[in-house]
């Protein structure tokens, strides 16, 4: 059941100006809670890189792993996705890893695959002199990217299969 409210012409003008303020002041709420919740994402994403010991209830530093930062180039924040997934991940997997540290809306979570795709395809080309991801197929058919790793000891192996020079210092025995 509706109810109608009669409003006089003259209290039109104070009532547009209560609920701009009021709209204002929830606009200023919300933007705190972005913050605060940005904030939060980040004390968690730090807490996760930290090893916990059950025993000791103690929590120490893991020395090899870095904490995000949002401000790094997007070829050290796939490197840190895929890290963290410890294994090839798609495209979307590794914007989802990064929605984890550095939460983004609908909009921005698809700037940031556009991003991650041009990375990937310029970074991960197959005739580059320096790659910085490896890409390889999914069984779905799916792209996924691990980060490059120069193997010398098997370039060396190869080398030696093919008539290199070998000293008695490289024998097995």
């Amino acid at each position: 059941m509706a109810v109608l409210i009669e409003i006089k012409d003259d209290h039109i003008k104070d009532l547009i100006d209560f609920y701009s303020m009021k709209q204002k002041s929830l606009k200023e709420q919300i933007s705190k809670l972005e913050k605060d919740l940005k904030d939060v994402s980040a004390t968690i994403s730090q807490l996760k890189q930290r090893n916990v010991d059950p025993l000791t209830s103690t929590v120490a530093l893991l020395t090899d792993l870095e904490i995000f930062s949002p401000k790094w180039p997007w070829i050290k924040k796939i490197a840190f996705a895929i890290k963290e997934a410890g294994k090839s991940v798609t495209t979307k997997e590794i914007v989802e890893i990064l929605n984890v540290y550095d939460p983004k809306n609908e909009e921005e979570t698809k700037s940031a695959i556009k991003s991650v795709s041009s990375t990937l395809s310029v970074k991960s080309g197959k005739y580059l002199e320096k790659r910085e991801f490896v890409k390889s197929m999914t069984d779905t058919g799916e792209f996924a990217y691990d980060v490059w790793k120069e193997n010398k000891d098997l370039e060396k192996e190869i080398n030696n299969n093919f008539g290199s020079n070998i000293t008695i210092d490289e024998l097995p025995f």
